[in-house]
């Protein structure tokens, strides 16, 4: 038994090259769901845009610009229906540690550290037959973790999981982002 555990720590910090292969840009679908403040699991799509940079053999910084729906659904307030839609544009950081997976294939762990602005439309009913348009935003952090694992030299698929909290209509409302998704590198 502790041999295999030597073998495991031996492979995982071992000094070859796996970072090299991943450097360059990259681009990405992500689909998933998100767990808003108003609403449970609104489904979610985004994309993102990102260039990985060699740190160590080990070790790549990815910078990430990402365009995201986190929702579009209806939440009730007493007796009101009210139906919003959410957008969020980050920029974030991935520090990401790559390993060798099972199968032989090349996998990463990534911290998700960034700045995001969330834009919020709600359009709800006052009565009369018509609707009320509001809309607000809000700059916050991002923060969250990342695993991913390369299928082929150019394509990758990934798990997240990302937290933002914003002020929106004078109340706090936080976003809890699950997921899954496929990178292209070029």
């Amino acid at each position: 038994m502790k041999s295999r555990i030597v073998l495991l720590l031996a492979a995982l910090l071992s000094t070859s090259a796996f970072a090299s292969s991943v450097s360059g840009p990259y681009v990405g679908l992500k689909l998933g769901f998100t767990d808003y403040s108003k609403s449970t699991l609104p489904g979610q799509y985004g994309l993102t845009a990102g260039y990985a940079f060699d740190i160590t053999p080990r070790v790549t910084m990815g910078m990430e610009l990402n365009a995201t729906e986190l929702g579009d659904s209806i939440f009730f307030k007493g007796f009101t229906g009210i139906d919003y839609k959410t957008y969020s544009y980050s920029a974030v950081l991935k520090p990401k540690y790559h390993f060798m997976a099972l199968g032989h294939q090349p996998g990463y762990v990534a911290a998700v550290l960034g700045v995001s602005r969330i834009e919020e439309s709600r359009k709800y009913y006052v009565g009369g037959g018509e609707y009320q348009k509001d809309r607000d935003q809000d700059t916050t952090g991002v923060y969250g973790f990342e695993v991913g694992r390369e299928v082929t030299l150019n394509l990758e698929i990934i798990g997240y999981f990302n937290y933002q909290k914003a002020d929106l209509f004078g109340e706090d409302n936080y976003y809890r982002s699950y997921g899954m998704g496929i990178n292209y590198r070029f």
